[in-house]
């Protein structure tokens, strides 16, 4: 409708624009008029002249633009020639050319209002070509929107010290709104894509920015993305116009680095105790245990094994990045020392200086006092180490300092190879002791059994090697056995109380193995009976030497809490052969040659010959000599 007054409803103006006026003072929203070729003001409301902070008379003849910052002037005036091309050609037109069917609306614009002692007033401009008898001309409805610049500085504030960011992109995937950056980063790059596409300034970060071009295409999605160095929850919204196409594209995202990084830190611990439950040897698990910290922290990570009588470190196993073996023993032998200088309540935790530059982190694992051996993590102060991996996320490592939830994850690895070290230790014991004589040390009766197996096996694949190159059996590998039973320690016994007889069952164990060859074993079978097995012999005459060496030095006199001994022992040998190769038969051969060693005598050795009697079962036993050895 023309108007016959001016834009403040002075004039002349009917009833129906008074009430128009009326209703734009209420709504708080100026008018102002400008020229097509220069911009000049030629009419303005008193919404318009509150809101500039000046008056009628002031604004009218003055441009527009110098009311503006530079670069909000020369956005409205592209703005303003973009209406102005609506206007369709011809030297005068009765009405405002409306817009074409389907067309969409251009959305306002926002700029800001220099007001006189240079205070700023946010605006939002929508602004209309119209025809005049002049010239045509632009008018503009002015809202003042500090209100809402408040409320958004406030979301804004809500946003930066939260763990949700917002981004609004056009089609041209510029960037409308953004707020609440994770990183500097991002921060940076949303300030950029103020006037560039996202798609340009976030081109290294492929995975959201795919989710955002399949936004525009209208496809909504969410899922967890990495970028910026931060695990992200991703939402991608379309919003579409009136006519159902999408025109803008709403993105939001949740910070949960610590959750997925707690997440991920459970399942390497998870995957770590189900680990130490069944693997049977200590290395496989420390190398994982190594291999586990290295990912999930960023760092270096090394294990070294205490040795029990001398407190030495021995490195068994490392993973991540290269760094000194001196410097690793070093943090691994502070957390020996006792409690770290940091705020770290455990034996061991953050060690204070740092190594070459190095942050550092070091648990003792086993009993405390007692451990077993030293976990250490090393990470550099700044450069980022190689990526790890949680459930379909790749994230950089971390760098420089450990925070507390990287100590703990230390502190549970060291507590759950502390588990596995003493289940480890516990099996030691009981495989030792099933294998051992627990008075001596020497291997017992089963363990020689399982090595007389393995030799005489060995012994059978050297001979079918021999004969498949033509080379006979002569010269092949045998296997021989010792036994030995003490002539009188029963007397001994009898005499001197089981103490002293235990005393001389040790002497008689030392004496035995420094008498044998390196290559020997010296097992106890049972009370005084003892074995001798010997492997890869080239003949009898071997055997019978060490046997030989065996009676020689048990004969010596052995003094026991002040009381000198002398005793004797019978022996019998028995070397593999044909009717020989199983390690039972062979064991009970030398029991039977060493019987007939007693019989012709203490301190005898007899070679076992095949007319002797071979019995399923151990020969009985020969009655002990009479009376205690002299001493």
């Amino acid at each position: 409708m023309p108007r016959s007054a001016s834009l403040d409803g002075g004039g002349t103006a009917g009833p129906a624009l008074d009430v128009t006026d009326r209703l734009l003072e209420r709504l708080d929203i100026g008018l102002l008029a400008t020229t097509a070729s220069d911009g000049v003001i030629s009419d303005v409301n008193d919404t318009a002249s509150r809101i500039l902070g000046r008056d009628r008379a002031a604004l009218i003849g003055s441009r527009l633009a110098d009311h503006l910052l530079p670069g909000d002037a020369a956005r409205l005036r592209d703005y303003h020639h973009r209406q102005l091309a609506r206007l369709p050609p011809g030297p005068a037109h009765a009405a405002v050319r409306g817009r074409a069917a389907g067309e969409a609306p251009e959305p306002p614009l926002a700029v800001r209002l220099v007001r006189p002692g240079g205070s700023l007033v946010p605006v939002l401009i929508v602004a209309t070509a119209v025809p005049g008898d002049d010239g045509p001309q632009v008018v503009s409805r002015v809202q003042d929107v500090t209100e809402q610049e408040q409320a958004n500085r406030y979301l804004r504030l809500v946003l930066d010290h939260s763990p949700v960011s917002m981004l609004l992109i056009d089609q041209s995937g510029r960037s409308v709104f953004g707020v609440g950056a994770h990183t500097a980063e991002e921060a940076a790059g949303l300030a950029a894509a103020e006037s560039a596409s996202v798609f340009e300034v976030f081109a290294d970060h492929p995975q959201p920015m795919a989710m955002l071009r399949r936004g525009l295409a209208g496809e909504p999605g969410a899922r967890i993305v990495g970028a910026f160095g931060r695990y992200l929850d991703l939402h991608v919204m379309p919003i579409r116009d009136p006519r159902g196409q999408v025109s803008l594209v709403a993105a939001i995202t949740i910070d949960i680095t610590e959750r997925e990084n707690a997440r991920a830190a459970q399942a390497h611990l998870a995957d770590l105790a189900r680990q130490a439950l069944v693997t049977l040897e200590p290395a496989v698990l420390w190398r994982r245990a190594t291999a586990v910290l290295a990912e999930h922290l960023g760092a270096t990570a090394t294990l070294h094994e205490v040795d029990g009588d001398t407190g030495a470190l021995g490195l068994v196993a490392a993973d991540g990045p290269s760094v000194s073996r001196t410097v690793a023993a070093a943090v691994a032998q502070e957390a020996l020392r006792g409690p770290a200088r940091s705020r770290s309540a455990t034996a061991g935790g953050e060690v204070d200086p740092r190594q070459d530059g190095w942050f550092t982190l070091a648990e003792p694992i086993g009993l405390r006092g007692e451990p077993a051996a030293v976990v250490a993590v090393l990470r550099p102060p700044g450069a980022a180490g190689p990526p790890y991996t949680s459930p379909g996320t790749v994230l950089p490592a971390g760098v420089g300092a450990f925070n507390d939830s990287e100590r703990s994850f230390v502190a549970a690895v060291a507590g759950v190879l502390g588990a596995a070290a003493a289940r480890f230790a516990a099996e030691r014991e009981i495989r030792y002791r099933s294998q051992h004589d627990m008075l001596t040390g020497l291997p017992n009766r089963a363990s020689l059994l399982e090595r007389l197996r393995g030799s005489l096996a060995a012994d059978q694949r050297a001979g079918d090697q021999r004969a498949g190159d033509g080379e006979g059996l002569a010269g092949a590998g045998r296997t021989g056995i010792v036994f030995v039973d003490l002539d009188s320690f029963k007397a001994v016994n009898d005499t001197y109380g089981h103490l002293a007889g235990d005393a001389l069952l040790r002497t008689v164990a030392c004496r035995l193995r420094a008498a044998v060859r390196p290559c020997d074993v010296v097992a106890r079978l049972a009370g005084d009976e003892f074995a001798v097995l010997c492997t890869r012999i080239e003949s009898v005459d071997t055997v019978e030497r060490v046997a030989a060496r065996v009676l020689a030095s048990l004969a010596e006199p052995v003094t026991i809490d002040g009381i000198t001994v002398t005793i004797t022992a019978s022996a019998g040998v028995a070397v593999s052969g044909p009717g020989l190769t199983d390690p039972d038969r062979l064991l009970n051969a030398s029991d039977i040659a060493m019987y007939a060693a007693k019989r012709a005598g203490a301190g005898r050795c007899v070679v076992h010959q095949d007319w002797m009697r071979l019995s399923a079962g151990p020969a009985p036993l020969s009655p002990a000599p009479p009376g205690p050895p002299p001493g």
